[in-house]
């Protein structure tokens, strides 16, 4: 990761550095490739009595470590689409959002504006809060919680530019987060992937695209595809050779077929755009 508009870590000679709160205790790591396939290397730089053990499970969470990559490539052999993505990019994986949290306000924020406008304003809202770790002169920031989001108002998120509707549905996820609703746990409880979207869409302000987010990046239901993504149609575009973007009912035929693999279909689809 070179690139990367997320102020929740930073990216630098092929480092990752991340502060986050573990049980109320601030930690600051740092990610490097290892030397062993499917693994990185974890340096604590900064510590106020977090296990270790919670850092390392963080991590295998958040780059979908104990997902079995091969058996996505199997499986993408039979697909010429993927031929040429899965060599370039192979080891490629997820960067998941296991703050609950995180996933649920980025998905309204990403809602209908281009990423790094996106971006911004989840720069905005996180600094609001002024949570951070301070290590060698640079701010680490960490992602405020349900209950703090609650504190502001329409208004004060009008000023960072987030818009009315925005700003109201970040307010109801949070609220949904703070009672259970919306908690990770209550939706890990749910076994089958059509009644955690049910359950999802029931939510003002989360729509099928933001309830596939959620679902493929923080809850792992390996089959979550956003149908309706328009970086999805576009990778379709290119791969099928087509003048048009396709329609949803060209997407759904292909999508239905790639089952458990949805979600990593996905993420190689999107990579075909660059």
């Amino acid at each position: 990761m070179s690139v990367q508009d997320d102020c929740l870590y930073a990216t630098a000679e092929g480092k990752v550095r991340r502060a986050e709160v573990f049980e109320g205790k601030r930690v600051l790591f740092e990610l490097s490739e290892s030397v062993k396939s499917d693994a990185v290397d974890v340096e604590i730089l900064y510590n106020e009595g977090v296990e270790e053990r919670l850092v390392r499970e963080y991590v295998a969470d958040w780059f979908d470590l104990d997902y079995d990559l091969e058996r996505f490539y199997d499986f993408a052999a039979s697909d010429a689409r993927f031929k040429e993505v899965t060599r370039e990019l192979h080891g490629f994986r997820m960067i998941a959002y296991v703050n609950i949290v995180d996933v649920l306000m980025w998905s309204i924020l990403g809602q209908q504006i281009n990423m790094k406008f996106a971006f911004t304003l989840k720069e905005r809202l996180v600094a609001h809060f002024n949570h951070f770790v301070e290590y060698d002169g640079e701010k680490y920031w960490i992602m405020p919680s349900a209950a703090e989001l609650l504190t502001l108002s329409v208004e004060e998120m009008r000023e960072m530019q987030i818009s009315n509707r925005k700003a109201e549905y970040i307010l109801n996820c949070a609220e949904g987060m703070k009672n259970g609703v919306l908690s990770k746990e209550h939706l890990q409880s749910f076994g089958d992937y059509d009644e955690a979207m049910a359950h999802l869409t029931k939510v003002k302000g989360i729509g099928p695209w933001s309830a596939n987010v959620v679902l493929m990046r923080t809850i792992k239901f390996r089959h979550a595809v956003p149908i309706g993504d328009a970086g999805l149609r576009n990778a379709f575009r290119i791969t099928d050779g087509l003048e048009v973007k396709p329609t949803a009912g060209y997407m759904e035929r292909i999508i239905s077929g790639w089952g458990e693999f949805g979600t990593y279909a996905t993420l190689y689809m999107w990579r075909i755009l660059g």
